[in-house]
């Protein structure tokens, strides 16, 4: 989608269905009010919202149209969510703080927004913040998932986007989440495969060596192979780290040691991480598992071999 195109695709809805303006942003924010930030945090994200707000007042107008954009693909959505990150993302960095203004400050109140309008704004609010990596979200993103009540969907999009950032800090929070028991956990799991670092996978790793039940062992190994995915680290801001080797070697041999342990559903998952991954080391990896499997997995590690040394995902 054309940047020109979205701007005017945002500035219309707002038109037609009343959202525009800052007279629209009547309550706290939509997913958490600011007051949940630390202080100093909390400070520092209104300083520059009012900064960017003096600057491009335009990119708030345009912000403000998200949840007429939400409300009109809600209505002729095919799939349980009408996800509007997309045309947010193409609204570009200048969109940041009119976003967290958004989430954590000034929010519209729902009026007739249905559930899953509602659910798609705050979700794809959140996704968008985490495709511009920007740091500075960080606070906003820490902030959902230290408080409030356990929302699956919120939580997740929280955890992928501050993964995308991918900061030291970032990595540490979400590794922290995913080792202790808690109600936002799983949310945690399934968004830490977006923060591509050697200390996930190790983190994963370890987990998945503890053999946790099959539908936790699931969501770890499709966040293993999110991790090591060999096309995401043909990018360069993934691979600007320095930590291909090292995080996708100990994906790969995490995942080709569970595959011998699994069956069923947990095991397909784990092979299919495995073929994402695709490192070098794997044709090794399953010989080394097969030599101590019992039949029945032997004979699936064979298998397995035979789909990695024709894998479609090199094509």
């Amino acid at each position: 989608m054309k940047h020109s195109t979205t701007k005017a695709i945002f500035l219309t809805a707002a038109l037609t269905l009343g959202f525009a303006g800052r007279e629209a942003l009547a309550g706290p924010g939509v997913v958490i009010d600011s007051s949940r930030l630390p202080e100093q945090a909390r400070a520092s994200l209104k300083r520059c919202i009012a900064k960017v707000r003096a600057s491009h007042p335009e990119a708030f107008d345009r912000v403000a149209a998200a949840p007429a954009m939400a409300a009109s693909f809600d209505r002729t959505k095919r799939g349980p969510l009408a996800s509007i990150t997309l045309p947010l993302k193409a609204l570009g960095r200048e969109a940041l703080f009119p976003m967290l203004n958004m989430v954590a400050v000034e929010g519209p109140n729902r009026g007739e927004l249905s559930d899953t309008a509602w659910l798609a704004l705050r979700v794809s609010l959140l996704e968008a913040i985490g495709i511009l990596r920007d740091r500075r979200a960080e606070p906003v993103l820490e902030a959902i998932l230290d408080g409030g009540p356990p929302e699956y969907e919120i939580d997740r999009a929280a955890a992928q986007a501050l993964a995308r950032i991918g900061s030291d800090e970032a990595a540490g929070k979400l590794i922290a989440m995913a080792r202790a028991p808690g109600p936002k956990r799983l949310a945690a799991l399934t968004g830490i495969g977006d923060c591509r670092r050697a200390a996930v996978a190790e983190a994963l790793a370890n987990l998945l060596a503890r053999h946790p039940a099959p539908e936790v062992a699931g969501v770890i190994a499709r966040s293993l192979g999110d991790v090591g995915n060999s096309w995401a680290w043909r990018t360069a801001v993934v691979a600007a780290s320095g930590e291909e080797e090292a995080t996708r070697a100990t994906a790969a041999r995490a995942l080709v040691s569970a595959f011998a342990v699994y069956d069923g559903q947990a095991r397909r998952l784990i092979g299919k991480a495995v073929l994402v991954v695709d490192h070098p080391s794997t044709p090794a990896l399953i010989e080394a598992a097969r030599a101590g499997a019992p039949a029945d997995a032997a004979a699936e590690l064979d298998r397995l071999a035979e789909r990695f040394a024709r894998n479609p995902i090199r094509r």
